[in-house]
């Protein structure tokens, strides 16, 4: 499982090898198992997968995904795969036997002597690739049902199927978002980041200029797009720590002729909130249209799309959905819509109407990521098995857990508690202490932080709650990150 449920699941993570039975058809290979304190299975007879089930029985093994096979047979891998088996490992010395073994589709073929260093690599108690607790701002964890999806049959994106799974999410994207069928919905391969200039690119007319709210490194940006599409900015700059001001965004609206206006909803940079509504709300009133950056709001933040003058919203599959990464997303309004008509593309890739159209007619103009959109689509199924409603409540609760557990240790946040999202945490580093020795501390036990970004990368360090965790883990991170503090300065 990777969903962390409990401080006990993340220390196993920590500590413990991937695998806790090896099932062995054929002679052993190597003893770095033994070595790591796993239980080997010399298994006799025929393999089969009752031979895998009835050596999980006699060492009270119960989850078949904590089970490895190693055989030299492409019988003993034929017993593992269909048992289910975490790890199913084939072991051949000579090509002509590995090309006989890889027929079986084993995880891995391996020569007796490299056993032991794929062992050390993938499945012992040191390796590196291990589930972790995320609190980086995205990628965040995902559930199980969410990687299944992603490893599901392959596809081609021509084909009905694929067509069926992109219209299934981009209604799910569009429930998730309440907006009807008048809204314009283009899925792409690439991260928020690609989403973002999607969107900024088909805003503004040619010759026109766009307003850029800067207050953090996104803002930074949208800004930086904009000039590379040669499109004329108009700046409006405040603090990293101060919510944009409304008014004053309203009065740069009334001295400039702007084509749109683009901002960050959630600038991940402090975990600040932008007050998107008031801003968009002044822009349609101005009759400009609305590009916004809820590449880490939406689905958790308050926002309410309908008639609110955001026309166009940039979002990844990644964070709050809990999908993973790969896929972004686009939508648009009925206004929005109206002005895509009237920009020409300055791109091929990043050529908003023409997904749009491609999603009407089932014909995606580029090779989507298709196990991403597989994967968003069974996070959406999760989300909306909760529903929305409890989706945002269980960020909530798990904000005020982080906020709680920060003020035990007498860390505060650098933005003011009415300001801050529901999922990131900006704390001043404390005196003497450096984010990386913080950080690799941290991470011995389990848990990933995230270091500030640009003006602040050498003064705060980033805790967030986001994807499939419990407010207990965050009770334990906060436990061990006092346990560190609380040493001298040189220890963090």
């Amino acid at each position: 499982m990777t969903r962390a449920a409990s401080a006990e699941s993340v220390a196993r993570w920590a500590t413990e090898p991937a695998i806790d039975l090896w099932v062995v058809f054929g002679e052993p290979a190597g003893d770095a198992v033994e070595r790591d304190g796993g239980v080997v299975h010399e298994a006799a007879g025929v393999p089969s997968s009752h031979v895998v089930f009835d050596a999980m029985r006699s060492v009270r093994v119960e989850d078949v995904r904590r089970v490895g096979v190693v055989s030299r047979s492409r019988e003993g891998l034929v017993a593992g795969r269909q048992s289910g088996a975490g790890a199913v490992i084939g072991i051949a010395d000579k090509a002509a036997d590995a090309s006989r073994l890889l027929d079986a589709e084993p995880d891995a073929v391996v020569t007796e002597a490299g056993f032991d260093d794929l062992y050390a690599a993938r499945f012992g108690s040191g390796r590196r690739l291990r589930p972790q607790v995320l609190l980086n701002p995205g990628p965040a964890l995902t559930s199980d049902a969410v990687k299944r999806a992603a490893a599901g049959v392959d596809l081609c994106h021509r084909e009905p199927e694929y067509v069926e799974l992109d219209t299934r999410v981009r209604e799910q994207l569009r429930r998730m978002a309440g907006v009807g069928e008048d809204w314009g919905v283009a899925i792409i391969s690439g991260s928020g980041t690609a989403a973002n200039e999607m969107a900024l690119r088909a805003a503004v007319r040619p010759g026109r200029q766009v307003l850029v709210v800067v207050n953090g490194v996104y803002g930074e940006r949208l800004r930086a797009m904009a000039e590379r599409a040669e499109i004329d900015v108009v700046v409006f700059e405040c603090g990293w720590t101060e919510p944009a001001d409304p008014a004053a965004i309203g009065a740069l609206l009334d001295e400039h002729p702007v084509d749109a206006v683009a901002l960050v909803h959630h600038e991940t940079t402090t975990g600040l909130l932008n007050p998107a509504q008031e801003i968009a709300a002044l822009a349609r009133e101005a009759g400009v249209r609305v590009v916004l950056d809820a590449v880490s709001s939406f689905g958790v933040e308050e926002l309410v799309l309908e008639g609110s003058g955001i026309d166009f919203l940039a979002c990844s599959s990644n964070k709050c959905l809990q999908g993973l990464p790969g896929a972004a997303f686009v939508l648009v309004s009925p206004a929005g819509l109206t002005r895509l008509a009237e920009v020409p593309p300055s791109s091929v890739y990043l050529d908003l109407a023409g997904y749009l159209r491609g999603a009407e007619t089932g014909s995606v103009p580029f090779t989507p990521p298709i196990p991403a959109v597989s994967a968003l689509a069974a996070a959406l199924d999760e989300l909306f098995a909760i529903g929305p409603a409890e989706h945002r409540r269980r960020y909530a609760e798990r904000a005020a857990v982080l906020d709680e557990v920060l003020a035990g240790i007498g860390l505060e946040p650098i933005v003011a508690e009415h300001h801050r999202s529901r999922t990131v945490r900006s704390v001043p580093l404390p005196p003497g202490a450096t984010f990386m020795r913080l950080h690799d501390e941290l991470k011995r036990d389990g848990y990933v932080i995230y270091a500030g970004q640009g003006a602040l990368a050498s003064e705060i360090f980033r805790v967030c709650c986001m994807g499939t965790l419990e407010p207990d883990v965050l009770r334990a991170f906060g436990q061990r990150l006092a346990a560190l503090l609380e040493r001298e300065p040189s220890a963090a």
